[in-house]
């Protein structure tokens, strides 16, 4: 993916951005359909339906999200490597981040402490590293001078936002009404709201360094 850099006389092609949107719309928006159906005993994939559900570990719509991580941590090493002092610590630092947030995805870590010991503990881990991590991510790259660093701190706060409290909606919905329809409608919107905010990420990071 790339994107021309606005200059004098320019404009920036974003073309990228928005098909990464409509393809986000198209495929959760069949991994909705696919956990629907399925869920009701209408299910026509042979065995092969967890590829298309919408929170399935190896299935399309979790691999989408993660790419858009593993592109943003791409990023945010390849600026690293062109920058110097502590400029190239916080990138290496927001690098970290992106690993971790890969790692995440792909592992369902969520799940995993939800298995552990129930929704609440999922919270308090994600929180705690939102809470924490990113105001010190934050005081450092003002500190240290790191051109958009605000930009990109508030990104990743929009992620952490979307991802723990769309989370807890989800939660709320299936403890109200377990049927099919409600289940799968916010576990549509739980995902989708990741994705677009991974998107949202990714976009801010990769811009960020052509300015």
């Amino acid at each position: 993916m790339t994107t021309t850099a606005p200059g004098p006389g320019r404009v920036r092609d974003d073309t990228w951005m928005w098909a990464l949107v409509g393809l986000a719309l198209g495929l959760f928006s069949l991994g909705f359909v696919v956990r629907w159906r399925c869920s009701v005993g209408r299910c026509a994939l042979g065995g092969n339906e967890w590829l298309f559900d919408l929170d399935a570990v190896g299935g399309l719509p979790r691999l989408f999200t993660t790419s858009l991580f593993v592109a943003a941590t791409v990023c945010a090493v390849r600026v690293a490597a062109r920058s110097a002092g502590r400029r190239a610590l916080w990138w290496a630092a927001v690098a970290a981040v992106g690993v971790g947030l890969v790692f995440a995805k792909l592992a369902s870590a969520h799940s995993v402490l939800e298995r552990v010991d129930g929704a609440g503990l999922t919270l308090a881990v994600g929180s705690l590293a939102s809470v924490v991590g990113l105001p010190v991510l934050g005081w450092l790259g003002r500190a240290w001078r790191v051109p958009g660093s605000r930009d990109v701190v508030l990104a990743l706060a929009v992620y952490a936002l979307a991802a723990l409290g769309l989370d807890r909606v989800t939660g709320l919905v299936a403890g109200l009404d377990p049927g099919p329809l409600p289940v799968a409608a916010a576990t549509f919107v739980e995902e989708l709201g990741e994705a677009l905010a991974a998107l949202a990420v990714l976009v801010v990071v990769r811009r960020l360094p052509q300015r």
